[in-house]
């Protein structure tokens, strides 16, 4: 009998300890708050797939992401209410006019973005005399790319079209379905919604720019002063973004249960998202010297603005060497 007691009492304080530990560090986890624009894309899910699959716990972190407008998500970014945003196009114009930010990493090479327009409106030319598009907010990526489309088709920005904010995607979709605007700005997910009414696809945004979409912005202070917690989200961040490429079965498993999809549209936003996803979370110089110059044309910067205002990639492509030599 007390030999089974000696052994109770001591499985009972092995599992007080290891009850402790998993408390302690539960306790011990930082919070990192990450501004996103609430799309259901597969870049939204990175975050969360991050936190779920425990590689912000392996880093010490837990992850929270906030939804919000591009616009107040940057300068929520800029006020501290944010550590870091996934909206790099208003991150980007911000830069150019002085924000002291930097993109981190860039999720997506190519503007996975439609233009689609309300019934009665099959194709851009539709669009002239006056028409609303709805784009997130003035000024950010979805308002430069839709302007610059707009060019390349003959379409005056300025007096053909009225381009406004609307709002995040779900409100554009909402404002274009009930005939509040003529057209919007759409998602992946969004697209699937706006086929389904029998809406009318105007423009793919990937034939017309180069540009990139979705990634990290974070303030040049938080990475100056706060290199290890920077780290340490990055490479959450980077191991989840490369575990959605490698895992097609289980990330459209994901798509299909946290967007309350059909499988079929799931597998389509999958694949859509990673055929334009960067091959490391990084571009080439060549290319943000090009993205760069487009959005200043949208923004009417005449400064020089050199890639390494707007970009670092230092810290993730050391990230990248690590990974490499650990073979994954």
């Amino acid at each position: 009998m007390k030999i089974w007691a000696r052994s109770f009492t001591a499985a009972a304080v092995l599992g007080f300890l290891l009850t402790s530990s998993e408390v302690l560090i539960a306790v011990e986890l930082q919070q990192a708050t990450v501004h996103t624009s609430g799309s259901a894309t597969v870049n939204a899910l990175i975050f969360k797939i991050g936190e779920d699959l425990g590689f912000y716990k392996d880093e010490g972190l837990r992850v929270l992401p906030i939804v919000a407008t591009s616009q107040a998500g940057v300068q929520g970014l800029l006020g501290g209410s944010f550590d870091y945003s996934q909206i790099i196009g208003q991150g980007s114009v911000a830069i150019f006019r002085g924000a002291p930010l930097k993109i981190l990493m860039v999720f997506e090479t190519k503007p996975l973005f439609w233009l689609y327009g309300r019934k009665g409106i099959n194709t851009l030319e539709d669009l002239k005399g006056g028409k609303l598009v709805g784009v997130s907010s003035l000024g950010a990526g979805t308002d430069q790319m839709t302007r610059e489309v707009f060019a390349k088709k003959g379409i005056d920005a300025q007096r053909d079209v009225v381009i406004q904010g609307t709002g995040t995607g779900a409100v554009r979709m909402a404002a274009l379905l009930s005939g509040a605007i003529d057209a919007a700005v759409v998602s992946p997910s969004e697209r699937i919604i706006a086929k389904r009414n029998g809406l009318h696809e105007l423009a793919f945004y990937g034939d017309f720019v180069d540009t990139v979409n979705g990634g990290v912005l974070a303030r040049e202070r938080l990475v100056s002063e706060r290199r290890d917690f920077v780290r340490r989200f990055l490479r959450g961040t980077l191991r989840a973004f490369l575990w959605i490429r490698s895992n097609e079965k289980e990330a459209v498993a994901r798509i299909t249960g946290d967007f309350k999809i059909p499988e079929s549209e799931a597998f389509e936003i999958y694949k859509e998202g990673v055929r334009v996803h960067s091959h490391d979370g990084t571009i080439t110089r060549d290319y943000q010297e090009r993205v760069i110059a487009f959005q200043k044309k949208h923004v009417k910067v005449d400064k020089e603005v050199l890639p390494e205002r707007v970009y670092d990639f230092s810290i993730l492509q050391s990230l990248n060497e690590e990974l490499k030599k650990a073979g994954r």
